[in-house]
């Protein structure tokens, strides 16, 4: 093994995976037959930092850096609610629930992780982080007539509150792409031991 693709997330409760299944299972209806990828709910998480390919080698630095942040951080919430798409309406690309960070607890805890990661070579993201928890990839092969009824029903489907999660630990994840999708696998869990809570 010398390079895995990796990132960071955190995992997602089963009962808040079986109600992702249903919002998926609503869009269904509606999209099928569309040029739409739909991810596994049980694959479903809140990814901190993409990292990418990384070297084998370095894994252990990784996670000792983690560690790091999670002795000195405590576990926090976010709320689960809400529809969209990136990148807009016009052109989706990506259908995801929404995710609303109320005391900026899951924005300042993921600062931490992009800053700790920049530190061993892994450049901050270019767009400012927009939380989300993916449900379907589109295909680059839509045409804009399915572009418009995906931001249609997108439109007319609502989601409320789906529930609080609360982040008590954070997983450096493998990531194997398949033709079926990508599967994923933990190599380490941490356990958010601090009392601080992130800036």
């Amino acid at each position: 093994m010398v390079a895995v693709r990796a990132f960071i997330a955190v995992e997602l409760p089963d009962a808040l995976q079986q109600q992702l299944a249903e919002v998926q299972r609503r869009l269904r209806q509606e999209l099928r037959d569309l040029p739409i990828r739909w991810v596994r709910p049980e694959s479903i998480h809140l990814t901190l930092k993409f990292l990418g390919m990384v070297p084998a080698a370095q894994i252990d630095e990784i996670i000792a850096a983690l560690r790091g942040l999670t002795l000195e951080r405590g576990p926090f919430m976010f709320v689960v609610e809400g529809l969209g798409c990136f990148p807009d309406p016009r052109h989706p690309r990506v259908i995801w629930v929404g995710v609303s960070d109320p005391t900026r607890a899951l924005a300042g805890f993921q600062r931490l992780v992009e800053a700790s990661m920049q530190k061993l070579g892994y450049p901050p993201e270019d767009r400012p982080y927009q939380p989300h928890l993916t449900l379907a990839r589109v295909s680059r092969d839509a045409t804009p007539a399915h572009h418009r009824q995906i931001a249609e029903v997108i439109a007319r489907t609502p989601v409320g509150q789906l529930g609080e999660v609360r982040v008590e630990e954070i997983t450096l994840m493998r990531s194997d792409l398949h033709p079926e999708g990508a599967i994923y696998t933990p190599i380490i869990r941490l356990p958010l031991r601090g009392k601080g809570n992130p800036d």
